[in-house]
């Protein structure tokens, strides 16, 4: 089984965001002065990514410019999904793949962590 995908095969190019949507996501993140209480996204940052694929994930322009958010904001969490697993990886960044948490749900996820008692 292969560890990336293959472009036109079993993924698409223009699944990736372009310019003009990075560059969106940036206005907004300056918006807020680059700080949100989450993040969610399908993807991890680059530094995560390799992690959790031990440095065998190839990488693209999506993996490395969530690494620039992940660098440059202040978060209270960062959920993502993609690699199939469900664990949290440091304070942050948590990965999300049977386990579902409910949007509304999201601040006691906080404050159970915070407390040490996350379900």
């Amino acid at each position: 089984m292969a560890l990336y995908r293959i472009n036109h095969i079993s993924w698409w190019k223009e699944e990736l965001p372009n310019g003009d949507e990075y560059a969106e996501a940036d206005r907004n993140l300056d918006a807020h002065d680059r700080a949100v209480d989450f993040i969610i996204t399908h993807c991890a940052p680059k530094s995560i990514h390799d992690i959790i694929g031990g440095g065998l994930y190839g990488t693209d322009d999506l993996v490395d410019y969530l690494e620039t958010v992940y660098q440059s904001c202040s978060f209270g969490n960062w959920f993502f999904g993609h690699y199939h697993d469900d664990k949290r990886i440091g304070e942050k960044m948590v990965l999300l793949y049977e386990k579902i948490l409910r949007y509304d749900m999201l601040e006691e996820y906080r404050e159970n962590k915070e407390r040490g008692t996350e379900p």
